[in-house]
Formats: C-alpha cells, sequence, structure tokens
C-alpha cells in the first residue's frame, strides 16, 4: 500500500516527485544511499499505486556535500527534441546551487554541463542562501516561470525564488513575489487551480499561499491553511487531464519513510483549497472481508466494539463505512486502531467534523489526544468515512476529503473497533479489503 525504495545503492527516501506520460507514472526521489543524500532514485507504475523499482539514475559528484531535490518538466520543444530536464542541487564549497540533466525516456538520464549552473542572483538573494529545487508552470508567451526554494533578501518581503526560462535550462532570476503571512520555507510545488495560484510551501507542514496572478504577491490561504500537518512533509502536485494530484512523503515514528497515497486537490466554491481522496487508489482494493458488528456495538458511551476478524495490516488494510455524526454534548465517535493488547490509538470524530487522534485504552477509557485535525468544511450529519492502513501508517478520510496521515506509536496489530459513542447504528454499512 505505501511504496518504499528497496535497491541497496537507494537508501533512504526523502522528498519524492511524480510525472505522468503515456499512462506511465514516474516517481522520483531524493536518496541517501549512505549518510548524506547522495542520489535521486526512481520507480514506475502503471495505475498511480502499484510500484516497480528502477533505483538510482543520478548521483552526486564526489566533490559535493550532499544532493538536494528537484522536479522534472517537459522541454518547451519537446516536440521537435523529445526531451525532458530534471532539476537537482549540489552543495559544493560555501553553497549550494542547481544544475540539470535531460531524458528522453524519463530513465535513463543525463547530467547536463556546468555551464548551465543556475546560481544565486545577489541583487535580491542572498549570496549563499537556500538555493533548490525550481518547480515550473507555463509562461505565458512561451517558456516557463519557475518556483524554487531560496533566501531572498529581506528588504524584498520575498520568502521562496522566482524566474523564468525560455529553453527549460537556461534560467534567469526575477525580483522575489511578496509573501504574506508566513515566515521561511521551502518551494513544495505550484499550480494554476480556479483562476488562482496555488502554492504548497513547506514551513513546519505544508501550507497553502496564493496568488492572482504568477508574480504574486502571496497569501497565506484563509481557511485550511495547512494542507499536511503531523508524520508527512513535501508535497507536489500532478497535473492530469482529469485531475490536479498530489503526492507527499510519508514518515513512521523510527523515521522510515514510505510514499503516501496520491490524492486529489480540489477547490470549493470558496476558493478554499483541500486534499481529498484519489478514485485510483480503488485499486489496491483486493479481497474483500467480511465484519460482522457484535450486538454490544454501543452499549456504553465510551465501549469499543472489536468487529471480527484480525486484519493483516501487513499487507494493507481499506476500512469504509458510514458514521453518525454525534451531536453538541454527546461523545465522540469514530474508529480504534489497536497497537497492543489493550491500548492502542483512537480516530474520534466531534459534532462539527473535526477529527481527534490520542492513544485510549480498549475498554474506551483514557483518551489522550496527540493530534487534532479541523478541515473548517460543513459536513452532513451521514458521513462516509475510509481507513487506509498498514503496519503503523494510516490514513482517514471523511466523505473523501483527507483528515490526516497518521503514524501510530507501534504496528497495529490487526485488531480494529469501533467507538459508537453510546448509539445503536452510529457506525454501519461496513466494508473491508485487503490490500493487493
Amino acid at each position: 500500500m505505501f511504496y518504499k525504495p528497496q535497491h541497496p545503492e537507494t537508501g533512504r527516501m526523502w522528498d519524492t516527485w511524480l510525472y505522468l506520460h503515456d499512462g506511465v507514472y514516474y516517481l522520483y526521489y531524493l536518496a541517501a544511499g549512505g549518510e548524506q543524500w547522495d542520489n535521486i532514485s526512481m520507480a514506475r507504475s502503471p495505475d498511480g499505486v502499484h510500484w516497480s523499482e528502477m533505483g538510482p539514475v543520478l548521483k552526486k559528484r564526489p566533490e559535493a556535500t550532499w544532493m538536494g531535490t528537484g522536479s522534472t518538466w517537459k522541454s518547451p520543444t519537446h516536440e521537435a527534441d523529445g526531451k525532458f530536464f530534471m532539476n537537482f542541487s549540489e552543495w559544493v564549497g560555501p553553497r549550494q546551487t542547481i544544475f540539470f540533466a535531460e531524458s528522453t525516456d524519463l530513465v535513463r538520464w543525463t547530467r547536463l554541463g556546468d555551464e548551465l549552473e543556475f546560481v544565486q542572483d545577489e541583487r535580491w538573494y542572498e549570496a549563499e542562501g537556500r538555493w533548490d529545487c525550481i518547480w515550473t508552470i507555463p509562461r505565458p508567451g512561451g517558456g516557463l516561470y519557475g518556483y524554487w526554494t531560496a533566501t531572498p533578501k529581506a528588504e524584498t518581503g520575498g520568502r521562496f525564488g522566482f524566474g523564468e526560462s525560455i529553453d527549460g535550462i537556461t534560467w534567469e532570476s526575477l525580483e522575489p513575489p511578496k509573501v504574506y503571512g508566513i515566515g521561511e520555507g521551502e518551494v513544495g510545488a505550484i499550480e494554476r487551480i480556479g483562476g488562482k495560484y496555488v502554492m504548497m510551501f513547506g514551513a513546519g507542514g505544508m501550507h497553502t499561499l496564493v496568488a492572482n496572478g504568477p508574480k504574486g504577491p502571496f497569501h497565506i490561504a484563509e481557511r485550511n491553511s495547512v494542507l499536511l500537518n503531523g508524520h508527512t512533509y513535501f508535497s507536489r502536485f500532478l497535473s492530469t487531464a482529469d485531475d490536479i494530484l498530489v503526492n507527499h512523503h510519508s514518515i513512521m515514528r523510527n523515521g522510515e519513510v514510505y510514499m503516501g497515497l496520491i490524492k486529489r486537490a480540489i477547490l470549493d466554491d470558496e476558493g478554499t483549497v483541500r486534499l481529498a481522496y484519489w478514485l485510483g487508489n480503488d485499486k489496491l482494493k483486493g479481497e474483500p472481508v467480511a465484519i460482522v458488528i457484535p450486538s454490544s456495538a454501543a452499549d456504553t458511551a465510551k465501549a469499543i466494539s472489536l468487529p471480527a476478524p484480525m486484519f493483516d495490516v501487513r499487507r494493507g488494510l481499506i476500512i469504509e463505512g458510514d458514521l453518525l455524526r454525534p451531536v453538541d454534548g454527546l461523545p465522540a465517535r469514530g474508529l480504534y486502531i489497536e497497537c497492543e493488547a489493550g491500548s492502542g490509538t483512537a480516530i474520534l470524530i466531534n459534532p462539527n467534523g473535526s477529527a481527534e487522534i490520542g492513544s485510549i485504552f480498549a475498554d474506551g477509557s483514557g483518551f489522550d489526544r496527540v493530534f487534532a485535525e479541523d478541515r473548517q468544511i460543513a459536513f452532513g450529519q451521514s458521513v462516509r468515512f475510509r481507513l487506509l492502513l498498514q503496519h503503523s501508517l494510516l490514513e482517514f478520510y471523511l466523505d473523501d476529503i483527507l483528515i490526516e496521515c497518521f503514524s501510530l506509536p507501534s504496528d497495529a496489530t490487526g485488531r480494529i473497533g469501533l467507538i459508537a459513542g453510546g448509539l445503536a447504528g452510529a457506525i454501519s454499512n461496513l466494508a473491508a479489503w485487503q490490500a493487493i
């Protein structure tokens, strides 16, 4: 369910990004085969769910201290030259600068010459500041606009780099856009959504910045400003014919990193961006598992019922069901995930549709909140939930809106409980599948 590279030269995965071409999903990731980030590796998939690992495609030069992440785009003259470009950074000497590679098949990559090295423009940017990871969008009139992690000089009012390229590999810096409502951070990706320019910006979580035009100014989103938090980082866009998709990595409590499930970026009528379930993930659903809810499912407000059977969470598990949101004054309702005998983690839904996640005992007592999330959306009284769980990583959705990605304190045992909040039938229409 959650992809993790196994190639010995790849090592630990970190930042990820996707490219879709001719129906094939190409997944690239910054990785560390040794102590430092030293390579970019890849996998590919026919469906965005099941991945075949390819291994490293670029490695750092011996004189570089470490590599930095990047992204992939099509040559502005692709129809004539058939090329794709990738950017990446290297730290050599006192600073980090950006380099490029090219490919015609998205698998075999050739590093381009140092004459294309893209360095800090000291008119607007600190000479030895951050300089990393260009993300591109089409430039009116041809070529590309680029946005990247940078250290603008304080007087500019900027928080990231901005520039343009006509050929896709020769870049010119421009004055950084002014940014309001957030401090320093890292550019994840930018996309035009609903007439707005929406950037996912990493600053202790992935935040949403919005502008009316490509040159800004950018403001922190008024609602649902933190798209991802907790045990995730560095989300990126993937624009397709049908959807604007989002990918990111997910982090276990022990530091191991996996590829999170692909999601959709959606915009509501008020201009708020949220992440949502991508129906392509239904390809994970394998063998259905029958669930019988015990008759004692709602004997008390706190009791947890444990439907049979035990699930194989090493393979991955998908559970869906309907949940009646509690009204004000009644206990929260939700799910219990056992992590050891007698205790586990609860996902509780409050009357306003917000969620709390924390530790709890198997009898429903002793809830200790460690995380809370309010997606600031008006859910109906009955909501459809999805839980996707493998070992200690989970994703939880209400009416297909992502509530949160979470890492359990230890691997789930496979026992899943229902917290009905004292109302028989509060959780119904359960369905479950083992992942394939």
